[in-house]
């Protein structure tokens, strides 16, 4: 497996990040004057400024816009109208008081293998602006503990995790770093609904 792959200077940092703590001597807590706290924290600065190379992205409108029009999802599914309290997949925004939502069918991964699940959503009943802050992580999202689902180019899974409040874009990063690592779903912790996906900015070549 290949854990690096966002430039040459990300390259180097956690390359040095690792190299100090697999030399770290616990008995003095030091190794060449550095601290257990600054190699921890050597490596958080190394993941940190690599979030900055994701992208957050909603699901497509035309899922919400059929929806709104047909009555029907793409399952054939009848629709209606709720009223509720839950996070819009289009606009990414988490309902504050009973707002009028859809409850859909959405496969989130092409229907190439056995992990194309197929789950419920919410979108709202009336259009609203899809989220388009693509470099930013969805602020309502942010206080939440969430699942992270790492999937590779063929829709398979690679790995998965559970994401403290407010860690997530360093953990998608961590996951990222794979280059076998295509895309990131976030999830509900509980429910395990899908809420949006991650992915790079830019996609890093591949071997072979």
């Amino acid at each position: 497996m290949v854990v690096l792959g966002h430039g040459d200077a990300y390259q180097r940092e956690v390359k040095t990040a690792v190299w100090k703590f697999l030399s770290f001597d616990s008995s003095k807590n030091r190794i060449g004057g550095a601290t257990a706290k600054g190699i921890i924290g050597d490596m958080n600065a190394a993941v940190q400024a690599n979030t900055s190379t994701l992208r957050y992205l909603p699901i497509p409108e035309t899922i919400a816009l059929e929806a709104r029009r047909t009555r029907k999802d793409r399952f054939g599914h009848d629709l209606r109208v709720t009223t509720n309290e839950a996070p819009c997949r289009v606009c990414l925004r988490i309902s504050r008081g009973p707002e009028r939502l859809i409850l859909l069918s959405y496969q989130p991964l092409p229907d190439s293998g056995p992990y194309a699940e197929i789950g419920p959503i919410f979108v709202h009943a009336h259009r609203c602006e899809p989220y388009d802050d693509f470099e930013s992580f969805p602020q309502d999202f942010a206080g939440r503990r969430l699942v992270l689902r790492a999937y590779d180019h063929d829709g398979q899974i690679v790995d998965a995790l559970v994401a403290e409040a407010g860690a997530a874009p360093q953990r998608a990063a961590a996951l990222l770093s794979d280059r076998d690592v295509a895309e990131v779903h976030v999830r509900h912790e509980s429910y395990t609904c899908y809420d949006f996906k991650i992915v790079r900015s830019v996609e890093p070549a591949r071997s072979g």
